[in-house]
C-alpha cells in the first residue's frame, strides 16, 4: 500500500513539473505545490483551457483543489473569475471570447484543504443554458487568487478556462438545379488573404440505399447524387465543384479549379451527411478544411478579388443540396478560430467578415447578408426548406 500511495505523489509531482516547466526556482515549490486538480490530469498534464458544450440543461463542472501531499495545518484557497485569461486566450488564438455574464454561472468561492488530507471538497462549477443575442462566444475562467497557508501557488495549474459552445439550430436551404443563382456584390472587394466556409449536405433523393457506394461499379449511382462538374458554392474565379470520382475511382471529390491551378480534396464524400468546408488562403498556399481538419493544400500567388457568389450551378438533375452558415473573410482563419466557430453562429460585425449568409430565414427566397456588406441573395426560383438540425451533431438522426 505505501508503494502505490508513494507511486501516485510521484505521478502527481511530474505532472506539476510538466504544467510548470523546466524552472529550477520553482520546483522546490512543487515539493509541495497547490494546484486545480482538473488543470493538471495525469494523462495530459497542463490542460488549463476546456471546451463544454452547453445546450438546454444545466453543465456541472468540478474543481478539486489539491496538495502533493498533505500538512499539519488548514490551508484555505479563494477562487474567482479572471477575465484576463480570456484576454490572453483571445490574442493569441484570434478568438473573440466574451465572460459569460454571471447570471448564467455560479461557484463557491472558498475551499479548505484541512490538516492531514491533501484535497479539499469538490466546488461544482454550474453552467446554465445561455442566450447569445450578438451570437457572442462566451467562456469562464476560473483561478486561485489567494491561498492562507504556508503553501505557495505555483506554474499554471491553478487556473483553468472552459470555452462554452451554444450550438446552433437551424433550418437548412434546400437548392435543386432549377434554383442557379448569381449575386454580384455592391462592391468589389479585394482579398490579400481570405476564408470561405460553408455546411454542405447532399440528399440522396434516388431511393436507392447507399450500401453499394465505393468503387468504379457504382460510379452511375454516385453521379445522381454528385453529378460532375456540379457547382454548389462558388465565388467568381475560385470554383468548387465536385466529381462522382476522384483519382482512385472509388469515391467523390471536391475541386478548387483557380484558372489552371486546381488541387482535390480526399474521396470521402458520402450522402446525407453534413459536411464543414473551409478554404484559406494566407498568401501563398491553399488549404482545404473538412469538419476542422487538414484535408489538402497547394501552393498559389495571385491577387483576389471577390465580385459575386453563385449558388446551386450546373447541379445534375436529380441532385438536391442542403447549405447552412455560409461565410465569407478577408484573412485566413486559424485552425483553432475555424473549430471553435464551425458548430455555432457568429456576430455579424465580427473582424474580417465581409459575407455571411446564415441561411435559416426558414420560409421565403431572400438570404440575408449579416456582415456589414449587405449582399442579400435573392435565390431564383422557390427553394425549399430543411427541417431544423443541430449543428454541433447535425449528422444525428
Amino acid at each position: 500500500m505505501k508503494i502505490i500511495k508513494y507511486t501516485k505523489y510521484v505521478m502527481v509531482w511530474v505532472a506539476l513539473i510538466a504544467a510548470v516547466g523546466c524552472d529550477d526556482a520553482k520546483l522546490t515549490a512543487i515539493d509541495n505545490g497547490l494546484y486545480i486538480a482538473e488543470a493538471a490530469p495525469s494523462n495530459t498534464f497542463g490542460q488549463q483551457v476546456e471546451a463544454q458544450l452547453v445546450d438546454e440543461g444545466d453543465v456541472t463542472k468540478t474543481l478539486t483543489v489539491r496538495l502533493v501531499r498533505a500538512i499539519n495545518q488548514d490551508v484555505t484557497v479563494t477562487l474567482d473569475v479572471d477575465k484576463q485569461m480570456i484576454d490572453d486566450y483571445n490574442r493569441k488564438h484570434e478568438a473573440a471570447y466574451e465572460l459569460l455574464p454571471e447570471k448564467f454561472w455560479s461557484f463557491e468561492r472558498k475551499a479548505t484543504i484541512p490538516a492531514g488530507e491533501v484535497s479539499a471538497p469538490a466546488i461544482n462549477l454550474t453552467i446554465k443554458p445561455f442566450t447569445t443575442p450578438n451570437n457572442e462566444a462566451y467562456a469562464v475562467p476560473v483561478r486561485i487568487t489567494s491561498v492562507t497557508g504556508s503553501i505557495e501557488m505555483v506554474g499554471n495549474s491553478n487556473h483553468i478556462l472552459y470555452l462554452l459552445t451554444s450550438p446552433n439550430k437551424q433550418k437548412a436551404l434546400v437548392l435543386t438545379a432549377g434554383n442557379k443563382t448569381n449575386k454580384f456584390f455592391s462592391n468589389e472587394i479585394p482579398a490579400a488573404q481570405w476564408t470561405i466556409e460553408y455546411w454542405i449536405r447532399f440528399d440522396n433523393t434516388t431511393g436507392q440505399p447507399t450500401g453499394a457506394w465505393t468503387g468504379p461499379a457504382n460510379i452511375n449511382f454516385r453521379r445522381n447524387i454528385f453529378s460532375d462538374g456540379a457547382a454548389p458554392i462558388s465565388f467568381n474565379d475560385i470554383l468548387l465543384r465536385y466529381w462522382a470520382d476522384g483519382v482512385k475511382k472509388l469515391a467523390p471529390t471536391l475541386q478548387c479549379q483557380l484558372n489552371g491551378n486546381y488541387f482535390d480534396s480526399e474521396e470521402f464524400w458520402w450522402p446525407d451527411t453534413w459536411y464543414h468546408i473551409t478554404y484559406t488562403y494566407d498568401g501563398s498556399t491553399l488549404r482545404l478544411y473538412k469538419d476542422g481538419a487538414l484535408n489538402n493544400y497547394k501552393a498559389d500567388v495571385r491577387n483576389f478579388t471577390f465580385k459575386n457568389i453563385s449558388l446551386a450551378d450546373n447541379l445534375g438533375w436529380r441532385m438536391q443540396v442542403e447549405y447552412a452558415q455560409i461565410r465569407l473573410w478577408s484573412k485566413c482563419l486559424t485552425d483553432n478560430a475555424i473549430q471553435e466557430g464551425m458548430s455555432r453562429q457568429i456576430p455579424g460585425d465580427s473582424e474580417g467578415l465581409i459575407g455571411y449568409w446564415k441561411c435559416n430565414e426558414g420560409e421565403g427566397a431572400v438570404l440575408k447578408d449579416s456582415s456589414p456588406n449587405s449582399n442579400d441573395i435573392t435565390i431564383s426560383g422557390t427553394p425549399k426548406w430543411s427541417r431544423q438540425y443541430n449543428f454541433y451533431h447535425p449528422n444525428d438522426k
